[in-house]
């Protein structure tokens, strides 16, 4: 009989541990993220490298090339790869481009408007001020290189925006973009894989600055 009760008492615990546990709170778009805007604020500096996908729709066409990343905040950054180098002060932005061996100079307040992939992934990823341009929905979680993320994707509140929707994969530990996918008004699609990404480090002397290769025509356009 004592076996039993014991046996009862345990099953009543149980049941009530089972139906006085709190319930997990759902996360949604807009807490995750505040958090990532949170986790920008914090940021000096940021490289990475990454791996950019671009789906042309007219010509069902894709290209695929890898490179590096470096911000220093608030304007300063560089976007290096084999087919095109962006760098900028804040002052003077300098856009090289090898195939054509040239580099075009402009004053940087002349591309902050700027289209331009380079400019979207800069501004995307690392100023954030998602609030302000996108509507957040939670889509669920996955994983990216082998890092848990949130996926939310963002829908444009202007109709007239360029980016009209974007998915981000956002690190639940670091709380920062893994992967970004945005696709604008022409049905195209890129996609940028980020990976070794490091934080705050001091980048190094004359990263933000570019000195055109022997031989390459420079274009001052300031």
């Amino acid at each position: 009989m004592k076996w039993i009760s014991r046996q009862v008492m345990f099953l009543s615990v149980l049941l009530l541990s089972v139906l006085f546990v709190a319930p997990v709170r759902a996360i949604d778009g807009p807490e995750v993220i505040g958090r990532v805007q949170k986790q920008f604020d914090k940021l000096k500096t940021l490289s990475a490298r990454f791996e950019k996908r671009h789906f042309w729709k007219l010509v069902d066409q894709t290209q695929s090339v890898k490179g590096e990343l470096h911000v220093e905040k608030p304007n300063r950054f560089r976007l290096e790869s084999e087919i095109r180098t962006v760098v900028t002060d804040g002052k003077t932005a300098w856009s090289y481009d090898p195939l054509n061996e040239q580099v075009l100079m402009n004053d940087y307040t002349s591309v902050e408007g700027d289209r331009s992939y380079e400019k979207l992934l800069f501004d995307l990823v690392l100023l954030g001020g998602y609030e302000e341009r996108f509507s957040p929905t939670y889509v669920g979680e996955e994983k990216v290189r082998g890092k848990r993320t949130h996926v939310v994707d963002l829908r444009a509140i202007e109709q007239d925006a360029y980016i009209e929707t974007v998915r981000l994969w956002i690190d639940r530990k670091e709380w920062l973009v893994r992967q970004i996918e945005y696709q604008n008004i022409n049905g195209d699609i890129t996609t940028y894989e980020l990976d070794q990404l490091k934080k705050n480090k001091k980048p190094k002397e004359g990263l933000f600055q570019f000195t055109a290769p022997p031989g390459v025509e420079v274009v001052d356009l300031r």
